[in-house]
């Protein structure tokens, strides 16, 4: 009998180990598979479209900072060869 089990409790064999457990407890157990497998489901259906849309998401602003990287690394090409010819004079070309 364990600790905060009481003594008016009926007992039921516990099927594992052959040790006895209260009869709520024995029931409660049995049940709880078929009750939480359906919300564990849902959980895990939930939680994996959440991450392919956040995934997407992520996808999407790399793709536009790769552009947006891509433009400002032809603007500095085009001012390299701008100051290398002449065209432009040193100073405007720090600004």
């Amino acid at each position: 009998m364990s600790e905060t089990q009481s003594i008016t409790e009926p007992k039921v064999e516990n099927s594992v180990n052959g040790s006895a457990a209260p009869e709520h407890q024995a029931d409660a157990s049995a049940a709880a598979p078929a009750t939480k497998a359906p919300f564990i489901e849902t959980l895990r259906e939930r939680g994996t479209s959440w991450a392919g849309v956040a995934i997407g998401y992520g996808r999407i602003a790399l793709e536009q900072a790769a552009r947006v990287l891509d433009r400002t690394a032809g603007k500095l090409g085009e001012l390299q060869e701008k100051l290398k010819k002449g065209d432009v004079p040193a100073a405007e070309g720090a600004r």
